[in-house]
């Protein structure tokens, strides 16, 4: 072995960096959490009764088969000069590389009124167990942003508990980071048919006991609050070690923070200025960082953004870059695809209940648009 290696975090960058790892190293994961590492995007199943067990990434054998040591106690903090990470059960893990995967935490924001019970946010899966307990035999629910994490909880609890549930959205259409409003519009309208009422284009302001109000005068019945309203790299434990921190952990393009023996990937870093959540970055950082751990001298160099969604029981693909200029290949039976494109090149698309489409439209990307080119599986 050439040493050891401790992981703060078990999400999928977390995961995928120990999986790599492993082989060559003694590595510790520490998960912060009494459950095995699970699948997060998944985690509005518990809400509608799946078990977190079921969201394992991989069952407990696997990591004792590759040599992985968890450690179920959160992180309390690390001394750099020491290399020693200290758990909060006192437990100290001396490392000769450390890599910080916190991912990132829930951005609440305080409301006006008396509202003090029953207000939650969606980021573990004892959280999601507290909704759903909080759920039995409430008679609303409002959901507070509508990101795709907001919409699948507010989906889930329509279907399952069959209480009408109400999402706020500041922004002018859901999803505006990934989907055009059209195909924001046409997926609101199914998920309307399905319980959930969504209030886009204004923000909630105050909360009393059972009822949520909001900018623009509306009134909602909210027995059951709960805030999606977008996350925040969890970089706490990085800047109390005196790491460089802006708005997650700074890395440079080998993913190595300001201290050359600390690493750090997914939701929780920062590199050139960006910021990363989506899984697929997170299993490409999980894998680069181990290669450059061992020895490999190139960059990391993130994949064009794409985002493969289920929402509310809807296909919902998004590929590359939502521009100006907009071609509808299909807006029918539900269904919609469309072409986004800058001076004639295609930059993105959006797919909504046509998958079949994905790889023509990927391959499309960068090139000429031709209406031709997705003609053979309409």
């Amino acid at each position: 072995m050439n040493g050891k290696i401790v992981i703060i975090g078990g999400g999928i960058a977390g995961v995928q960096a120990a999986a790599s790892l492993a082989d060559k190293w003694d590595v510790f994961l520490v998960l912060g959490e009494n459950y095995l590492p699970y699948y997060r995007m998944r985690i509005e199943e518990i809400i509608s009764g799946s078990s977190p067990e079921s969201l394992y990434i991989h069952p407990e054998s696997w990591y004792g088969e590759k040599g992985i040591k968890l450690c179920h106690s959160p992180a309390s903090s690390i001394d750099g000069d020491g290399r020693i990470v200290a758990l909060e059960d006192g437990t100290r893990l001396q490392y000769d590389k450390l890599i910080i995967a916190t991912g990132s935490n829930a951005f609440v924001f305080p409301l006006e009124g008396n509202r003090s019970t029953s207000v939650f946010s969606l980021r573990t899966a004892e959280d999601a167990i507290a909704i759903r307990n909080s759920l039995s035999g409430s008679g609303s629910m409002a959901v507070i942003g509508g990101g795709l994490l907001g919409l699948e909880l507010a989906y889930s609890v329509a279907e399952h508990f069959h209480i009408p549930v109400s999402v706020i959205e500041s922004s002018e259409y859901i999803l505006s980071r990934q989907l055009d409003r059209a195909s924001a519009m046409l997926l609101q309208d199914s998920l309307g048919k399905s319980g959930v009422e969504v209030h886009a284009g204004a923000s909630a302001v105050r909360a009393d006991s059972s009822t949520l109000f909001l900018s623009d005068g509306t009134e909602l019945p909210a027995d059951v609050l709960c805030f999606s309203a977008g996350v925040r790299p969890a970089a706490s434990l990085a800047s109390s070690a005196s790491l460089d921190v802006d708005k997650g952990i700074i890395v440079d393009e080998h993913l190595r923070s300001s201290d050359p023996d600390i690493y750090a990937i997914g939701d929780v870093i920062e590199l050139n200025g960006r910021l990363f959540g989506l899984a697929l970055h997170a299993r490409e950082m999980g894998s680069k960082v181990a290669s450059v751990i061992n020895g490999d001298d190139s960059p990391y160099v993130p994949s064009d953004s794409s985002a493969i969604l289920k929402v509310g029981g809807i296909d919902v693909v998004s590929l590359g870059q939502i521009a100006d200029d907009a071609s509808v290949i299909i807006d029918r039976d539900g269904s919609r695809f469309t072409v986004f494109c800058e001076n004639g090149i295609v930059k993105g698309a959006v797919l909504i209940n046509c998958k079949q489409f994905m790889a023509s439209a990927r391959k499309a990307i960068g090139s000429p648009f031709d209406a031709a080119m997705f003609q053979e599986k309409m």
